[in-house]
């Protein structure tokens, strides 16, 4: 049977990276049994993350330091020779390098991911070097992996992964008003476009100064905007909203209980996250526009990323991130349609199940990562 170890940079975090982690190892636990998975995180457990527990079987401190990047390393080798993997799967390219020793040291198969922002921003040679010597290079998008092998970044063509949605929880129904009160984000009978994620200075490339700016075109009596999420940044983007005179109309909910997030999904009209891409920005294939259309709620998304990937016939705008006249006259068409925003509804919903259910996602993950043959009469 196989024994995957996974290393992990964190799989508490409320980032994609770490969501898109635990789908691949309850995938991989749930097709081999949990104790041929074992789960190695560089960063513990911090107050601010998610709130719904997972089970690992090491975990660091909460701050990444020096030290602590030993102690994972040497934590790592001690699991090598006690659990004796036959595959590593790295799900950083940052990891890449203590994976390819790990796997020399073990014999074993490596796989590793490879996808957001860090692929083209520069890797170090030692993590390229690994990268390009991976048995298996996991991608969550077609638009990374197509990078990938354009840069010659890979030794073999990327296996496309891409990121799911648990349709059992994220689904269309209404909102609980208690919750949305709580965050001060209760419906008042505008159209809402909503963008959810960690608000960061660092992250504006996702497209939270445009919003405002859509916002300030689109008619005041009709149209609002909420940020839900924590992060840095909701003061600059509050002054912003005052120099564009949408303050009014501009709400800020904070962080979100993981517990509540279908609430906050379901209580938007649109959702909009509209990338842009370059060194420290863009998207692999981001996961909230897909947890929002599971939810029923077209999304507003930029075409120069793996974004493009997530829609299919209908279900929301994809187009160029600075096309704000376009999404205007989108967001202005669903609001006044009800016809147009319900079948635009449906196509979102559609889609994300045919394309985003964590069925089709636990098969190719599995077969991605365990080889074939090995999975049959694994318990």
């Amino acid at each position: 049977m196989s024994r995957i170890l996974v290393l992990t940079p964190g799989v508490f975090d409320k980032g994609g990276i770490a969501r898109y982690g635990r789908y691949q190892i309850r995938a991989l636990r749930e097709s081999l049994g949990k104790p041929a998975v074992h789960v190695m995180s560089l960063a513990g457990p911090r107050a601010e993350d998610l709130e719904s527990p997972f089970e690992v079987e090491w975990s660091g401190r909460t701050r990444v330091s020096l030290a602590s990047r030993a102690s994972f390393a040497l934590a790592s080798a001690r699991a090598v020779l006690r659990f004796r993997p036959s595959v590593v799967l790295s799900a950083h390219v940052n990891l890449g390098p203590l994976s390819h020793a790990l796997t020399r040291f073990a014999g074993a198969r490596r796989v590793q991911n490879a996808y957001g922002h860090e692929l083209w921003s520069g890797l170090t040679p030692r993590r390229l070097a690994a990268l390009r010597s991976a048995d298996v290079v996991i991608s969550d998008s077609a638009h990374a992996a197509n990078y990938l092998v354009e840069h010659d970044m890979v030794g073999r063509a990327p296996v496309v992964v891409r990121d799911c949605v648990d349709l059992d929880r994220f689904a269309p129904g209404a909102s609980e008003e208690a919750v949305l009160r709580r965050y001060g984000v209760e419906r008042r009978g505008r159209f809402r476009i909503l963008f959810l994620g960690r608000i960061l200075s660092r992250t504006r490339y996702k497209g939270t100064e445009r919003l405002l700016r859509v916002l300030a075109k689109l008619p005041p009596e009709r149209f609002e905007a909420v940020f839900a999420g924590g992060g840095d940044d909701h003061e600059h983007l509050r002054t912003l909203a005052g120099t564009l005179g949408v303050a009014t109309r501009t709400r800020f909910s904070g962080p979100i209980h993981e517990d509540d997030l279908v609430d906050v999904y379901r209580s938007a009209d649109a959702f909009y996250l509209a990338s842009e891409v370059g060194t420290g920005m863009g998207e692999g294939l981001p996961l909230t526009p897909i947890e929002a259309m599971a939810c029923g709620v077209p999304a507003v998304l930029g075409d120069r990323d793996g974004s493009r990937e997530i829609l299919g016939d209908g279900g929301g705008l994809c187009g160029d991130p600075e096309d704000l006249d376009g999404q205007v006259a989108y967001l202005e068409k669903l609001a006044a349609d009800p016809g147009f925003l319900a079948g635009e509804r449906k196509a979102a919903l559609e889609r994300v199940r045919s394309a985003f259910g964590f069925g089709a996602f636990a098969v190719a993950t599995t077969a991605a990562v365990v080889p074939a043959g090995v999975v049959e009469g694994a318990r």
